[in-house]
């Protein structure tokens, strides 16, 4: 989706139907966001109208917070989303971008953690926001693996790009999800807002990379990120 206020090489009608297209999709997003937070805020206002009526009542003030940490979660994937165009890039080596996202994923005790690493390879990226894709894969592919598995993640060299693969043994994307996988606030999953693999496409994108997958139904799914390799000057 092209930004607003960049208007370069298109008509006065095609900005006009741009703009409309703009609007119209935050409109749904700010639609989805407080529809999202209004289950948490309706029951920390719950609680404390009864709070008023038994003060001492440690259960209320679990509730709250709760209900705080479920609210702030979806915020921050929402400022996530929306600014993930957003990038500062500078040469790095590609594996430890990939060791921070796995560090940062909090990944449970039934899962295990396979890496295959070209140590040698780097790329001009956005480490920070590059982590974080990965990390929503990553946090992706251990949803999908409730009872345990493998996940391995993997970083290599192709011909005209620098390939990250994050790979996981669990149940595979349903079929009916497939066609909404990348649209924001848009999931199958009960807990989940929808902003994950969405998110991780738009950084990969703003880096000018792509964001691909391969599923299958019981046996798992692997998306794969692919950065070009910046030109050489001879």
């Amino acid at each position: 989706m092209s930004e607003p206020g960049d208007n370069k090489g298109f008509s006065s009608e095609e900005m006009e139907e741009i703009e409309r297209l703009v609007i119209e999709k935050m409109g749904h997003i700010s639609s989805e966001l407080a529809h999202d937070l209004r289950s948490p805020l309706q029951t920390i206002q719950n609680a404390v109208y009864l709070l008023q009526k038994s003060p001492d009542n440690e259960m209320l003030f679990d509730m709250v917070r709760q209900s705080l940490k479920q609210a702030t979660s979806i915020l921050d994937s929402f400022r996530d989303y929306y600014k993930g165009h957003i990038i500062t890039p500078l040469e790095t080596e590609a594996t430890k971008i990939a060791d921070l996202a796995l560090s940062n994923s909090g990944l449970p005790d039934n899962i295990s953690v396979v890496r295959e690493y070209d140590e040698t390879l780097r790329v001009h990226v956005d480490p920070v926001k590059t982590a974080l894709a990965i990390q929503k894969l990553v946090i992706n592919s251990v949803e999908a693996m409730e009872e345990g598995g493998e996940l391995r993640i993997s970083v290599f060299d192709s011909p005209d790009s620098v390939e990250i693969c994050v790979k996981d043994s669990g149940t595979g994307i349903p079929s009916e999800a497939e066609e909404s996988l990348f649209e924001p606030f848009v999931s199958s999953k009960k807990q989940g807002n929808g902003l994950g693999v969405p998110t991780a496409k738009r950084i990969v994108e703003s880096h000018g990379g792509s964001l691909t997958y391969i599923t299958k139904q019981g046996e798992g799914t692997t998306f794969t990120i692919s950065f070009p390799k910046p030109s050489v000057d001879t």
